[in-house]
C-alpha cells in the first residue's frame, strides 16, 4: 500500500482579505543586502524576489497555513510560519546563514543498488505513474542524493539545492526543496520486494513554463484538480463533499458524508477529527482511502497540518509531483 503525505506548517494567525507583507533580507555575515533572494509561500505561485536593497514586497488573497520561505544560492533556506511580522511597513529583517554542504551520514554496509536503479525508483515514487509524469523531468538529478539499506529495506533520498521539475503537461516548473524521501520494501509471498509505502515532504514553489499559459495546460490542471486531495480538502472544509461528487464509505458500506467526521470551523481554519480509523473515498470510478491518526486543520487553500496526522492510499495516494497543483490554484 503507498502512503503520500505533504508537509506544511501551521500559523496561529488571522489573515483576512488582501495583505502585504514586506520585509528586507541580509547576509548574517556582514550584514549586506541580499539581492534575488526567492520569497514565497510554501506549496504555491505566490512568490517574488528582493531587489538589489534587499527589499521585497509580497500579497496573499486568502487565509493559509502555509509559511514564507526564503532560498538563495549559497545560503541556508529559512522558513518563517508567523508571517504576521511582515504586515504593512515595518520592515522587519531577515537574516540568511550561509550554507554548509549537508554531509552523506557513513553507511556501514555496502548499498548494493547503482545509481541508476536508484533513480528510476525515484523517478517512479516521486513524480508518479501518470500520464502527466511521462511528461515531467527533473532538471537537476545530479543534487539528489540516494541510499539504499538492504538492512532496513528502504532507499531514502535528500538533496542540498532545490530539485527542479519541468511538467510539460500541467505546464508548470516546480522548485521543490526535498526535506525527506523514504521509500520501504517489503518482502511478498513470491519473494519479491515490494513497495510498502512512500512518504516525501517539502516546500515548492511553482512557476508557470510558458509567459501565456496554453489551453491544454489549462485542460490538464482541470483534469488534475478533480477527485484530487486538494479538491477533497476543501470539499471536506466546506462540507461540500456531495456536491464536489464525493462518496464516503465505512467497512464497505456508503454512509452519509459527515457520519464519521467531526468538523469544526477555528476563525480562518478548520479542525477536522475523524471518529473512525479509516474511510474509503470514491470519486467517480477513483478509489482512495484515509487512514487517520490524529485530528488535523485546514485553510482555506485546502492546505493541511499536521502533515502525519494521517496517511492517504489509492488514487490520491498515488498522485504524485507530477499531479501537483498549487495550493492557490482556482482560488
Amino acid at each position: 500500500m503507498k502512503y503520500l503525505v505533504f508537509i506544511f506548517f501551521l500559523l496561529s494567525i488571522s489573515l483576512r482579505a488582501q495583505k502585504t507583507y514586506t520585509g528586507k533580507i541580509l547576509s548574517a555575515k556582514d550584514s549586506t543586502a541580499l539581492q534575488g533572494v526567492s520569497i514565497y509561500f510554501d506549496g504555491t505561485s505566490l512568490g517574488t524576489t528582493s531587489n538589489e536593497k534587499g527589499f521585497f514586497k509580497i500579497q496573499n488573497t486568502a487565509s493559509n497555513i502555509s509559511p514564507l520561505i526564503f532560498r538563495s544560492i549559497g545560503y541556508t533556506t529559512r522558513t518563517v510560519p508567523n508571517i504576521s511580522v511582515f504586515e504593512d511597513d515595518n520592515f522587519p529583517i531577515v537574516f540568511l546563514e550561509e550554507s554548509i554542504d549537508q554531509l552523506e551520514t557513513v553507511v556501514l554496509e555496502t548499498d548494493p543498488w547503482t545509481r541508476e536503479h536508484k533513480l528510476r525508483v525515484f523517478r517512479r515514487e516521486f513524480l508518479g505513474k501518470t500520464e502527466a509524469a511521462t511528461k515531467s523531468k527533473i532538471i537537476n538529478e545530479e543534487v539528489i542524493k540516494l541510499k539504499y539499506s538492504p538492512s532496513k529495506g528502504e532507499l531514502i533520498a535528500f538533496a542540498n539545492e532545490p530539485i527542479i521539475i519541468e511538467n510539460k503537461y500541467l505546464g508548470y516548473i516546480i522548485e521543490y526543496e526535498l526535506m525527506d524521501f523514504t521509500v520501504k520494501y517489503s518482502t511478498g509471498s513470491s519473494g519479491l520486494q515490494l513497495v510498502d509505502f512512500t512518504f516525501y515532504e517539502g516546500s515548492s514553489f511553482f512557476k508557470e513554463l510558458k509567459k501565456k499559459t496554453k489551453r491544454r495546460f489549462l485542460k490538464h490542471r482541470e483534469e488534475a484538480f478533480k477527485g484530487s486531495l486538494l479538491q477533497f480538502m476543501r470539499a471536506l472544509a466546506n462540507k461540500k463533499l456531495a456536491e464536489h461528487n464525493f462518496r464516503i464509505f465505512h467497512e464497505r458500506f456508503e454512509v452519509p458524508p459527515y457520519k464519521y467526521f467531526d468538523i469544526q470551523p477555528k476563525e480562518d481554519f478548520t479542525l477536522i477529527k475523524m471518529l473512525t480509523e479509516e474511510l474509503s473515498i470514491l470519486y467517480e470510478n477513483q478509489q482512495s482511502a484515509i487512514i487517520y491518526k490524529n485530528p488535523f486543520y485546514i485553510d482555506e487553500f485546502g492546505n493541511f497540518t499536521p502533515t502525519r496526522a494521517f496517511s492517504i492510499s489509492g488514487f490520491m495516494g498515488q498522485s504524485r509531483i507530477a499531479n501537483l497543483l498549487p495550493l492557490n490554484y482556482g482560488l
